[in-house]
């Protein structure tokens, strides 16, 4: 159909396309049945057919098809779906938004996604310090892995990135640096090598040790690590960027691992892990992702919080 263009479609869903379309079609997805979508969105049968049908001439296409045991995407519903839930996902934010406002926020809500060395490094001490300075504030804290941080912030998901600096820098953002970082090797504070100033490489070889994360820093910095030390000890082939995960395989054992400080830092503080003396490998700091529109409105509650974070940790 030649008239099928972006343009014509985009206006044609904003003409007849509703709320209660998008819902409907994620309801089916999600329940697999027109039936059981149309009891959980509050509509009837006949009215739910008819939507769907709506929907679809709108978007040009069927978007499910129906087979013995319900409804399943088509190829078109498998591409437009989760674009249809992601739009649906700034409604419920301007509504948890007017929300606190209603109920006596000060400011709107800030949006923050982290990898979790920034939740550990940064935000522990960031987070309660603005509290303190504005005791109404309103955060809602997601740990999400780099990829994801990138395209949820540019897709106007998250107000705010806590991770390193991306290269290349997505357009329109700006990335304010606050913590410094290095990898550094830790265990348990009772292992024999953490009572000891000085430690060797082939004590340290001699060691068994966790797995880095399959992505990420962590790969290259361990590889890096083995390269200076002249081989490759015996690994646990348990990897994670859980702090909780990484305590568990330590506590009770002998083995190291090579990882942030700012990951370890609420551990090490604690005294449930210790850092053994070998020289640490330094990495690019930790830091705030945001727009730059956003930065520059010294009236937005991000503005405020992104100093808040710098002045902490500068």
């Amino acid at each position: 159909m030649p008239d099928l263009t972006p343009s014509v479609l985009f206006n044609r869903i904003l003409g007849r396309v509703r709320l209660k379309h998008l819902q409907l079609a994620i309801a089916i997805a999600d329940l697999q049945s027109l039936h059981r979508a149309a009891s959980a969105i509050g509509l009837s049968q006949p009215a739910a057919t008819h939507a769907l049908a709506e929907l679809e001439s709108s978007m040009g296409g069927a978007l499910f098809e129906r087979h013995a045991k319900g409804m399943r995407l088509t190829r078109l519903g498998e591409a437009v779906l989760p674009l249809l839930r992601a739009s649906l996902v700034p409604l419920q934010a301007a509504a948890g938004n007017a929300a606190l406002m209603q109920q006596g926020a000060a400011s709107a809500l800030i949006r923050i996604g982290s990898i979790a060395a920034g939740i550990n490094g940064l935000l522990t001490a960031a987070i309660p310090a603005y509290c303190a300075l504005h005791p109404s504030a309103a955060i809602d804290v997601h740990e999400v892995t780099i990829d994801n941080l990138l395209e949820s912030i540019q897709e106007g998901t998250l107000d705010l990135a806590i991770c390193r600096e991306p290269t290349p820098l997505p357009q329109g953002f700006q990335f304010h640096a606050a913590l410094p970082d290095e990898f550094v090797i830790a265990c348990r504070p009772e292992h024999p090598l953490a009572q000891q100033a000085i430690v060797t490489g082939d004590e340290l070889l001699s060691q068994r040790w966790l797995a880095p994360p399959l992505t990420g820093l962590g790969p290259q910095q361990v590889d890096s690590l083995f390269d200076d030390l002249g081989g490759v000890p015996q690994l646990c082939r348990v990897s994670s960027r859980s702090t909780e995960i990484i305590y568990a395989m330590l506590a009770e054992s002998d083995m190291l691992v090579c990882v942030p400080a700012s990951l370890l830092r609420p551990l090490v503080e604690r005294k449930d892990l210790s850092v053994l003396s070998w020289k640490p490998q330094r990495v690019g700091p930790l830091g705030v992702l945001v727009r730059a529109d956003v930065f520059a409105n010294s009236a937005h509650p991000c503005r405020a919080f992104i100093e808040c974070v710098i002045s902490v940790w500068g």
